[in-house]
């Protein structure tokens, strides 16, 4: 679905209207430069890098969209997607990177950060940008997919 001026205009005809931005691991690698991420069959994978003493130790995190939950945090404008997590090797590390939380089971990432790189995200006129309001997430194949809607 594109945006069209005239729809942002006449803001009504947004209000049901959701908008689909796909994010490929490269994107999400440009906002967190420190971690790799490997999107295959519904998998998402962060790859991060430990090093022990001269040596580095490739750990990953496998995350499903199983149960997925969003939620936007209205006091630092930070929208989160939380996956429930299949395996836990390097965990620890990446928790301490800002803009991942874990709550029980899930990991949570922060897709603003990625999504603000998009050309679709561009292409939104500034003054409808904070109106965006994360409403579900779906992992592709080769893709993170997060849909929006425009809060009133």
């Amino acid at each position: 679905m594109g945006i069209f001026i005239e729809d942002l205009l006449n803001f009504g005809n947004l209000i049901d209207a959701e908008l689909e931005i796909r994010l490929t691991g490269e994107e999400l690698g440009k906002a967190y430069p420190d971690l790799n991420f490997d999107i295959r069959d519904g998998i998402l994978r962060i790859l991060t890098r430990k090093k022990v003493l001269f040596m580095s130790k490739s750990q990953e995190i496998r995350l499903s969209d199983a149960d997925c939950t969003v939620r936007k945090d209205r006091e630092t404008s930070r929208q989160w997607a939380f996956f429930k997590m299949l395996s836990r090797d390097g965990l620890e590390q990446v928790q301490k990177l800002e803009g991942f939380s874990r709550e029980g089971e899930y990991l949570g990432i922060d897709v603003m950060k990625a999504v603000v790189l998009t050309d679709t995200y561009e292409k939104i006129p500034r003054q409808f940008r904070d109106k965006l309001l994360i409403s579900r997430c779906k992992i592709g194949r080769d893709y993170l997919s997060v849909f929006f809607r425009f809060e009133k």
